[in-house]
């Protein structure tokens, strides 16, 4: 059986964890060769692309028609660098039926900051909640997230976005509309986390804790506006759930969250509801979110749902108490809602 199992040893460096599990995907898709990038020079040795990984290759992820292959794999160069530079967590599925050095059909290449997740017992929470060290001497030690199971969530969420383009084709259809071009990012999140956190569970069953402090920096990422990675919903659903996942094997882990996610994947109303409230807590946190509408302007003239701006509110303020009480008495002038 290819399992997930991931040695609890402390002394183990961040780089052998990940390179570990790693290992776990390759042999059980063989026919995928997983790349770690961690930082620009590894990705300057690819570069380019149509040479490294052979000419006839073409991106998985992006519905596109053959006249556009080259301009999508130059552009998905583009954003490769631009996530290696900003420390971002990331994959992307080539197609490579000439790669001239693995001989595979498939490459994935992964992007994840590992110097910064090395750095100290506790970078993981100060990358996840953004905040500096004086604030992280405030959160209780509970609500901390681990160094090891980030590192292992974030490398079974993003390699899971490489399984899925391969397994289910391209994850996001050609459209002119953002709204719907994001809402097929964030349903593509939702599928990501949702087997990351069915394959966290199965390692630790009693790991719930974990998910739920996620499911907190997930919230915290709204006042960014980041509606994209907005996904503490089946976090919690996860957490909650009282089905075990009683499987280490990859490929049925894939299958059995692939189920779930169709069962909980947003709707394109869900979607333009959360966008909309979104603007208005935003608003009431004395944040500038006019962008918004710059991205969106279809949505400009929406009224936002109460309940669902009340319901986003709350799950803010309960998400910054939990991490600095004193933040959200000193620094968010909430008004009240209708």
């Amino acid at each position: 059986m290819l399992s997930l199992y991931v040695p609890g040893s402390i002394a183990q460096t961040a780089t052998k964890l990940i390179y570990d599990q790693i290992s776990f995907y390759r042999k059980a898709y063989p026919e995928i060769e997983f790349k770690l990038l961690h930082s620009m020079t590894d990705f300057d040795q690819l570069i380019p692309l149509t040479e490294s990984l052979g000419k006839s290759l073409s991106n998985v992820d992006y519905e596109h028609p053959e006249s556009a292959r080259i301009m999508l794999v130059e552009a998905q160069e583009y954003r490769i660098a631009l996530h290696l530079n900003n420390g971002n967590g990331t994959a992307t599925l080539f197609k490579t039926p000439n790669a001239r050095i693995t001989k595979k059909p498939y490459t994935c290449l992964i992007t994840l900051n590992i110097p910064l997740l090395d750095e100290s017992a506790l970078s993981a929470s100060r990358f996840m909640y953004d905040i500096d060290d004086e604030a992280l001497t405030s959160i209780a030690e509970p609500n901390l997230i681990k160094n090891h199971d980030f590192l292992v969530f974030s490398i079974d969420h993003e390699v899971f976005h490489c399984i899925d383009a391969y397994t289910n084709g391209f994850m996001y259809p050609r459209t002119r509309d953002p709204v719907k071009s994001l809402l097929d990012r964030c349903n593509t999140e939702r599928r990501a986390e949702i087997f990351a956190a069915m394959s966290h569970l199965s390692r630790q069953p009693n790991g719930k804790k974990f998910l739920l402090n996620l499911a907190i920096a997930r919230t915290l990422s709204l006042l960014n506006a980041d509606v994209e990675h907005y996904t503490s919903d089946v976090l919690i659903m996860m957490v909650e759930s009282s089905k075990p996942n009683n499987t280490l094997d990859i490929k049925e882990l894939a299958r059995k969250s692939m189920r779930l996610a169709e069962d909980h994947k947003l709707s394109f109303t869900e979607h333009k509801e959360l966008i909309v409230a979104l603007w208005a807590v935003l608003e009431g946190f004395e944040i500038d979110a006019d962008f918004i509408f710059t991205e969106y302007p279809e949505l400009a003239l929406k009224v936002p749902l109460p309940d669902k701006v009340e319901s986003l509110r709350s799950n803010i303020i309960n998400a910054q108490t939990v991490i600095n009480p004193n933040h959200i008495v000193q620094h968010l002038n909430v008004r009240k809602w209708p």
